[in-house]
């Protein structure tokens, strides 16, 4: 049986570690285990979550055989990606640079319809790229839409990371293959270049 060693309320918080252990530990084999964690994780009013934590709430939430745990997870995951949201909203309105680290944070929260607004909107290229390139680690279901517009964009690199992203698919998924074949006119040669590997 595996333990939890740390105190589940302390009136300052969770640390971080004690955070991704509980997250972990929504993986258990042991059913108990399992729901102790996530007793925990969604009373506990402040719990810091790093990005390993982060990734094993991700992967219970999609993954986990138990729907207590998945239920648990999943509004973790939702309420993580709003407040995501919320920063590169607040930092969207000051034209702040931190927008290209919530990109991250939205990434490793596989918030598919977040990073695709972020790719077609946002007015930064380089924001846009990252947002673009994050789309390609995703599913397919939720990120061919978003990449397929993104070739329409004005920026060269943006247009190359979407063709890169759809690459993966172009085997395997019909919409994929039909954005790589539309990308063959693209106005540069290196987005072209791009798209007739893929389609190889």
């Amino acid at each position: 049986m595996t333990v939890i060693d740390l105190p589940v309320h302390r009136p300052q918080g969770l640390t971080e570690e004690a955070g991704n252990r509980l997250a972990r530990a929504l993986a258990d084999p042991d059913v108990r285990v399992r729901h102790a964690a996530a007793d925990a994780l969604i009373d506990e009013r402040e719990v810091l979550i790093g990005e390993e934590g982060v990734r094993a709430l991700v992967e219970a939430e999609t993954a986990s055989a138990d729907p207590y745990v998945r239920a648990v997870a999943a509004e973790l995951v939702r309420a993580m990606r709003a407040a995501a949201w919320e920063i590169y909203s607040g930092a969207l309105g000051r034209k702040d640079a931190t927008r290209a680290e919530t990109v991250r944070g939205l990434a490793v929260l596989r918030a598919a319809a977040e990073l695709g607004e972020i790719a077609l909107t946002d007015p930064g290229w380089r924001v846009r790229e990252r947002a673009t390139a994050a789309l390609g680690h995703l599913d397919s279901r939720s990120a061919i839409g978003p990449l397929t517009s993104v070739l329409d964009d004005e920026i060269v690199a943006v247009r190359r990371a979407a063709v890169q992203a759809l690459s993966k698919w172009a085997a395997d998924r019909h919409y994929a293959r039909t954005a790589l074949t539309n990308a063959l006119d693209d106005p540069d040669a290196g987005v072209r270049a791009e798209a007739r590997w893929a389609l190889a």
